[in-house]
């Protein structure tokens, strides 16, 4: 038989409980990380709008400058500032390009571009109206020219302002994003912490319930085992390894108090047999010679019909029978093995019975599919069966039985055969269950009280084994027997 495959219930609940602890822990990892990444995401953009603004302030700064030196030119009326007004120009186009770059993927870029195109506007009209009209000598056109340079760098200016007025709401809505984001990736953090060790506790008290007790509770009943109370029992509730093992224990500890039963039985037995085999000499003689007495006194006339020879005769034929049980009970058993039909032995049995007159106004019924044959003594299992058999037809004729017939079954389970024996008798008190399978023990009156205490050294002597069980309407008598007996013996 495959052996079964070993649990790991304990071992999966240690790695949830664990794996538990570290999710968390991961996961608060994980907040901390995408909170540094949205963070980092703000202030990121808090820069860009930053530097959009200070590229706004450049680009206005520089287009006054350039209007200063426009200004200064008609001022002066004269080209002295030129030298310097064509450096001016060019750091105030390259502050436009800085800008519309600044501003990119925000709606600043129309306002950027429009003031680059300002600034390039005013430069191109110094270029081609203003300075060749100083050239010229125009003065009656000094104020149409002033407003030509004005006009330009007053709505660079104006635009400017809006624009770093967007940036900065923008900056700031960027700087309280992340602010935000830091304070809910705080308590985010903190709470999962806080989970984390509430598990870590949690699975402490779990291992100290689910591993620190039951253990101490398998260590209590290995002592109470080992110091000899066999009766004692872990009884630990699970399907896990420590509930197995707890359940293998009392297993264990069943199986020692059986074998401990069954050795002091075959210590019981062999002393009763040893007395037997020394005295069975001495009591059967004088039983012989009685009983060839009774023989003799039957012969004379008038004493034959007498009743009390006949209590007599079958007070020596009873006695004749316990030596002879006891001398049964005092050999070892030696086993003629050979295949046998165990239903075929049953219905043999039950013909016996029935050819002795033992089973008048008992019907005996048989119920089974066929089962394979097993490996075993016959004699001795018909030995077995006749003794449980006698027992159901005698307790099916006592005053309070329920029914006059007995069921004999038969079925196989897990390599092993079993005849089942049912009668509606008056029932076995539950606690003499077990009592009735010791030598001179009886709940019947006129009998010895061996017939059962043979039949279990029997069926144990084939690696099987009897069972009563006490039900409402009668006895249930169980014989149990492997289908091979050597193997069986050999294990």
């Amino acid at each position: 038989m495959a052996s079964q495959k070993p649990r790991r219930t304990t071992a999966r609940r240690i790695v949830v409980a664990f794996g538990a602890v570290l999710l968390l822990f991961a996961l608060a990892l994980a907040v901390m990380l995408i909170s540094l990444d949205q963070i980092g995401a703000a202030e990121d953009e808090v820069a860009r709008l930053d530097h959009a603004k200070h590229a706004g302030h450049h680009a206005a700064a520089m287009a006054r400058e350039q209007y200063m030196h426009q200004a200064h030119t008609l001022i002066t009326w004269d080209g002295s500032h030129l030298d310097h007004y064509g450096a001016v120009a060019k750091e105030a186009l390259e502050a436009t390009h800085h800008l519309k770059h600044a501003v990119a993927g925000h709606y600043g870029v129309a306002q950027a571009q429009e003031i680059a195109g300002m600034i390039a506007d005013s430069d191109r009209r110094f270029l081609a109206e203003v300075w060749p009209a100083v050239q010229r000598n125009e003065r009656a056109r000094l104020a149409e020219l002033h407003e030509i340079t004005e006009v330009p760098v007053a709505k660079v200016v104006a635009l400017n302002t809006e624009l770093n007025r967007r940036l900065e709401r923008d900056s700031d809505a960027a700087r309280a994003d992340a602010e935000r984001i830091r304070g809910t990736a705080r308590i985010a953090v903190l709470g999962c912490f806080a989970l984390a060790i509430a598990a870590a506790a949690a699975v402490g008290v779990y291992l100290m319930r689910s591993i620190s007790r039951p253990v101490a509770a398998i260590r209590a009943g290995a002592a109470r085992i080992g110091a000899g109370d066999l009766e004692s029992r872990v009884s630990l509730k699970g399907d896990d390894e420590l509930a197995e093992l707890a359940g293998a224990m009392d297993q264990m500890a069943s199986d020692l108090g059986r074998h401990q039963a069954q050795l002091l039985d075959a210590h019981r037995l062999a002393s009763i047999g040893q007395v037997a085999s020394g005295v069975a000499h001495e009591i059967n003689n004088p039983l012989g010679v009685i009983l060839g007495y009774v023989t003799l006194l039957r012969r004379e006339p008038g004493l034959g019909e007498r009743e009390e020879l006949r209590i007599i005769e079958d007070e020596v034929r009873q006695s004749q029978a316990i030596v002879a049980g006891l001398l049964d009970l005092a050999r070892p058993v030696r086993l003629d093995i050979a295949e046998v039909d165990l239903a075929e032995v049953a219905r043999e049995a039950a013909a016996r019975l029935e050819e002795t007159g033992v089973t008048n106004g008992v019907t005996i019924r048989f119920r089974g599919d066929p089962i394979p044959r097993v490996l075993a003594d016959e004699g001795k299992i018909r030995q077995i069966v006749l003794n449980l058999l006698t027992n159901a037809v005698e307790a099916s004729r006592e005053p309070n039985a329920t029914a006059t017939e007995v069921e004999v079954s038969w079925c196989q389970r897990e390599r092993r055969a079993w005849i089942q024996i049912d009668d509606r008798g008056p029932g076995i008190p539950p606690e003499n269950v077990e009592r009735v399978f010791e030598p001179f023990f009886t709940t019947r009156r006129g009998g010895h009280g061996l017939g059962l205490a043979i039949a279990r050294s029997l069926a144990r002597a084939h690696g099987g084994d009897i069972t009563l069980e006490a039900r409402a309407d009668g006895t249930r008598a169980l014989l149990c027997l492997p289908l091979d007996a050597k193997e069986a013996q050999a294990s």
